[in-house]
């Protein structure tokens, strides 16, 4: 317990042991909310697997791997919620026990139980960058190739290993095996004019790419379409360059979802230099920021509860409330993302709306509580 003779320490760069004390709470019980909501979900998710157990190459290890890979993602996701019910529990415990009065009498504004409390929100937002930008997308992927891999999932291979890539003038349609994209099969090259009408069709039984982009196409057929006649050639092999290169190919058949955000960059990048729809990409990456500054917030809003009506409530009373706020949040932010791919609305809204919202009603809160 904090006393009042505690506040302040005179070590190193003035940090105050209060700021220290908030933030350890905070951040302790951030963990064990995580803890539970991170293994509910893994549990279910590993029963899901339980129907698969046995088929292909997919027995018991695979299922228990696949759920420990799909971890980090799962941290991921819940760590705006988690901080919320965190930090709601962590302040009403001091709360309850007097501590928060002791530290307002000793002198403590509003402005140091932000900064501390804001402090543990960015330092759990850092957090969830680090398993954004590496963990959590690359081993949420590793996760469902491996998966596929082992069961030679037909169905599910099918909406992944079929790519369709756009150069310019040339539309490809690739489909690959199990292995790298190195090498492929069932390749459609289909060749645009200038007033994009179809000028060729193309076909090869497989390819080969290498790092220049060079294409090395095998069982190659083309059929070309000229003026008053059809031109159709076959070869055992040819060569070809086009833009898109090994890495491009295996970003396309990654959900956005599933790719981090230098991935998520280039492949916008991509999108648009060929004029193609890049807006499911735009959200996810702009989604991605947006519910990185929500953590913060969240651990925020919690100030204003335990200053207010839930001061001397019960854990399971707080539990309720920081629920139905990440709830809501949750479905706020599913609706809009759902509705902005219906009705075409700007990306920048889609992503950040729930977030403002968040930023204005803890703003609002903040500043009402007493």
């Amino acid at each position: 317990m904090v006393r009042p003779g505690d506040i302040r320490d005179e070590g190193d760069s003035g940090v105050t042991v209060l700021t220290r004390y908030i933030v350890f709470a905070i951040l302790r019980s951030v963990g064990v909310v995580l803890t539970v909501l991170v293994s509910v979900t893994s549990l279910f998710q590993f029963v899901s697997q339980l129907d698969d157990i046995g088929v292909a190459n997919f027995g018991f290890g695979q299922a228990v791997l696949y759920v420990l890979l799909s971890m980090p993602r799962s941290i991921f996701q819940s760590l705006p919620a988690a901080t919320l019910l965190g930090a709601l529990l962590a302040l009403g415990n001091l709360a309850t026990l007097s501590e928060l009065v002791a530290m307002r009498s000793s002198g403590v504004s509003k402005i140091q139980l932000l900064v501390a409390v804001g402090t543990a929100g960015a330092l759990l937002a850092g957090v969830m960058a680090l398993l954004g930008e590496s963990f959590a997308p690359s081993l949420g992927a590793y996760a469902r190739e491996m998966r596929s891999e082992a069961l030679l999932d037909e169905a599910e291979l099918a909406d992944g290993q079929s790519s369709w890539l756009r150069d310019d003038n040339v539309i490809v349609n690739v489909r690959r095996g199990l292995g790298e994209f190195e090498s492929t099969s069932g390749v459609y090259l289909f060749e645009l004019n200038d007033q994009r009408g179809l000028e060729s069709v193309a076909h090869a039984d497989t390819a080969t790419i290498d790092t220049e982009s060079n294409w090395s196409l095998s069982g190659y057929a083309e059929t070309r379409f000229a003026r008053d006649r059809l031109e159709v050639s076959r070869t055992a092999k040819s060569v070809q360059q086009y833009g898109f290169n090994t890495e491009l190919l295996g970003l396309s058949i990654v959900r956005e979802d599933m790719l981090d955000t230098p991935g998520l960059q280039r492949y916008i990048a991509y999108l648009r230099a060929n004029n193609l729809d890049a807006r499911r990409y735009l959200i996810a990456y702009w989604g991605r920021w947006a519910d990185m500054l929500s953590v913060p917030f969240m651990a925020l809003l919690a100030l204003p509860f335990v200053f207010g009506s839930l001061r001397s409530a019960g854990s399971g009373a707080r539990l309720v409330v920081g629920l139905c706020i990440g709830l809501g949040f949750y479905v706020a932010d599913e609706v809009l993302t759902n509705s902005g791919a219906v009705f075409d609305f700007d990306p920048l809204i889609v992503a950040w709306g729930p977030t403002f919202a968040l930023v204005v009603v803890t703003l609002i809160a903040l500043w009402r509580a007493r």
